[in-house]
């Protein structure tokens, strides 16, 4: 079976970003032929047996050609779907923009969602036939577990563009700390991820608090550099406003790290008790949450070996392998 895998995204990303290595990987994995788009143009119909697109927001193209041609096709990702924190949700898109999504999902012939919290209720308020659940996945035997921990250090991921910093709560996390820092206690905060527009404003900030000697802004590392920090930390922060899923909180579980999230969008579904949820970004809250569990050894180690145990069980990366197989399965030949 040949399988036409399409992102319109820069080619680079589909050897950074994860979640479209992962599927690539277990695409080839499976036994398919597989080949890249990352333009329109660049799709292959008649060599394809089945476009394997992800994001719905440009699907509606390939959809359609495809529907000419007499090909499959499968759309997957999250919708951003009434998260009210998200300057994507669904429902601030324009009218032409949510019918061309709408369009999308009906002619294609699966939906697969990564996002329980979406399928369900996207499972309860459209009328599709086509809509499959199978979540983000983990390599397990990439992001190792290891119970040693550096004292005190903190590891957090965010790509700094403004509207993200904004989700992943970065200003209310500096507040955080500097409210650490006035009650004396030490920390060393990591934030690493790629540069942004807002990469300057973060920087300023932390200098105007004069916290340099509590956060380092390192910017974009290696996948290699990102599982040591995961491996080593003592926390892992990922507060957010809103989570399609949260994987990079699910890597760090995977390596045993306890972490420290909000109840937002698929954050429950993917942490449950296996880590510290909060109510909100709040500052004093975040703060107060880093001190208790600083002071709790045993419950971090606890709740580091429970994260893993989570990840092994519910996200591991034979489990999307298996999903993929039974739903393209159907289409084959």
């Amino acid at each position: 079976m040949n399988i036409t895998f399409f992102c319109r995204v820069n080619k680079t990303a589909l050897s950074v970003v994860e979640f479209y290595k992962q599927d690539i990987e277990i695409l080839k994995e499976l036994g398919y032929s597989v080949s890249i788009a990352t333009k329109w143009s660049e799709i292959n119909y008649r060599k394809s047996d089945l476009i394997f697109i992800w994001w719905w927001t440009y699907a509606i193209i390939p959809v359609l050609i495809a529907k000419i041609f007499r090909k499959k096709t499968t759309i997957t990702g999250t919708f951003n779907y009434r998260c009210p924190y998200a300057e994507n949700d669904y429902f601030r898109r324009s009218w032409i923009q949510r019918l061309a999504i709408k369009m999308s999902t009906k002619m294609t012939d699966a939906n697969i969602l990564v996002s329980k919290y979406e399928y369900q209720s996207i499972s309860d308020e459209w009328s599709l036939k086509n809509l499959y659940y199978s979540p983000h996945c983990i390599d397990i035997e990439k992001y190792q577990y290891n119970s040693t921990r550096r004292k005190n250090l903190l590891f957090l991921m965010c790509w700094t563009e403004a509207p993200n910093l904004r989700r992943k709560c970065l200003p209310e996390v500096i507040d955080a700390i500097q409210i650490l820092k006035n009650k004396s206690i030490s920390v060393q905060l990591i934030i690493a991820g790629r540069k942004g527009n807002g990469y300057q404003m973060i920087r300023e900030l932390i200098k105007e608090r004069e916290l340099g000697d509590f956060i380092s802004l390192i910017g974009e590392i290696s996948e290699r550099d990102k599982i040591k920090w995961m491996q080593e930390c003592t926390i892992y922060l990922q507060p957010s406003k809103y989570e399609g899923f949260g994987l990079a909180m699910a890597e760090a579980m995977s390596c045993g790290a306890p972490v420290i999230t909000t109840d937002a969008g698929e954050v429950r579904q993917v942490v449950e008790d296996a880590g510290v949820i909060l109510s909100d970004c709040e500052p004093k809250e975040l703060a107060d949450a880093i001190d208790n569990l600083l002071q709790k050894p045993n419950y971090r180690e606890d709740i580091g070996k429970k994260a893993r145990n989570k990840i092994e069980k519910d996200f591991p990366k034979s489990r999307r392998r298996n999903e993929l197989k039974n739903i393209i399965g159907r289409y084959q030949k």
